[in-house]
């Protein structure tokens, strides 16, 4: 058994859409209110919104990344340039029966050879504060914390903070 990181095709939307619903949902459901949960899975995971954002459109996004091992897609990533030399991962999830192993570092992996061949000299990620296997995951492949701000669609009264890290890729 073999894992493949290959672009998503349209074949893979439904199981893009599981996989990155189900993961944010069990991800964040001791860390974050309900509603937000829901409000981020409806905004960035529906089957719709994946459809749209299986081709690439760079520079700002190079499409879903997907691992999949003998033929069944276990996780799905995707990133894209916010900057001359400025890279973003936008999103990686994996399947409940394989996080603990090293598929989203295949991902990971995909994303930055995309940057670096982008001129992306450096890659962020927003990481919500508590999250603390989505830190040390980030700490682990060298991401370092420069600041915290107000999580995407964070209301004022939802008090959700990221932490952005950073990772130098010279």
């Amino acid at each position: 058994m073999t894992a493949v990181v290959r672009p998503a095709v349209e074949a893979d939307v439904a199981r893009i859409a599981a996989i990155c619903s189900g993961g944010y949902r069990d991800a964040y459901r001791e860390l974050l209110p309900e509603g937000y949960i829901e409000r981020s899975v409806v905004e960035f995971y529906s089957a719709e919104r994946v459809a749209k954002e299986i081709a690439p459109a760079p520079p700002g996004w190079f499409g879903y990344q997907v691992v999949e091992e003998d033929g069944r897609v276990l996780g799905a990533a995707g990133g894209g340039m916010t900057g001359p030399v400025a890279g973003e991962l936008s999103r990686v999830h994996l399947d409940a029966a394989v996080r603990e192993g090293e598929l989203g570092t295949l991902l990971l992996d995909r994303i930055i050879e995309q940057i670096r061949a982008a001129g992306g000299t450096e890659l962020w990620v927003s990481v919500f504060l508590g999250d603390r296997a989505g830190i040390g995951f980030y700490r682990a492949h060298g991401f370092q914390p420069v600041e915290t701000v107000r999580a995407a669609l964070s209301r004022v009264d939802d008090h959700i903070s990221s932490l952005r890290m950073c990772r130098r890729l010279e």
